[in-house]
């Protein structure tokens, strides 16, 4: 009956999927449902806001910050995440950063403490996403570019880099795994050129099963 056992469990184990196949795999994932670009341009939707981060390439750390504080951590300081979209008139590539306090309760509204700067061609991403240092506490931090992408070789060229910000971050709803922001901000360029951003980000984890070989 040994080998009746044997051959039980082994295909209870191809039956079962991926759960024996290695560990549970995380994801991240922000989007918006509505965003719109304005200030002293034509109002315009910004589309196709979605993007999807994974480890790699984002770095363990760096991913496994940002995952637990989705998840409800608040350890640490500041939590920065990125949201990538299309400017739906001139197809220019709209990056805005953020980085909020690490507690995130819903309800809260944030200020904008300070503007940072990013590098849109940057592999690396440095300060997209992962633990962020605050200018000033229980503030926002924020990034905000629209880039020209060409290829080949593919190169984001910035038109739109805001030096300061004003506005507001609010926390519309929060539940492990999942947050999600109303945004009302205004950047100013060097030129003193504005955009504005209006609508709603969120950011959600994602768990999965292993894939099988």
């Amino acid at each position: 009956m040994k080998w009746l056992s044997a051959l039980v469990v082994a295909a209870t184990i191809s039956n079962s999927g991926c759960s024996y196949c290695g560990p549970e795999q995380h994801a991240i994932t922000t989007s918006a449902n509505s965003l719109t670009l304005g200030g002293d341009i034509a109002t315009r939707q910004i589309q196709y806001v979605t993007y999807r981060l994974t480890e790699p390439p984002a770095s363990h750390d760096v991913f496994e910050f940002l995952f637990n504080t989705l998840e409800g951590s608040a350890n640490g300081e500041g939590v920065a995440f990125t949201l990538k979209g299309t400017d739906a008139i001139t197809q220019g590539v709209v990056w805005l950063v953020l980085a909020l306090p690490v507690s995130l309760r819903q309800g809260d509204e944030y200020s904008v403490g300070a503007t940072s700067s990013i590098d849109v061609d940057s592999p690396a991403q440095t300060g997209f996403w992962g633990a962020h240092d605050l200018a000033q506490p229980n503030k926002a931090d924020v990034a905000f570019v629209v880039s020209t992408y060409t290829f080949p070789p593919p190169l984001f060229t910035p038109n739109f880099t805001a030096v300061s910000t004003t506005g507001t971050i609010r926390v519309a709803n929060r539940t492990p795994g999942h947050l999600q922001l109303d945004l009302n901000l205004s950047f100013t360029d060097a030129n003193g050129s504005v955009r504005t951003v209006t609508g709603d980000a969120q950011a959600n984890t994602e768990k999965f099963a292993a894939l099988c070989n």
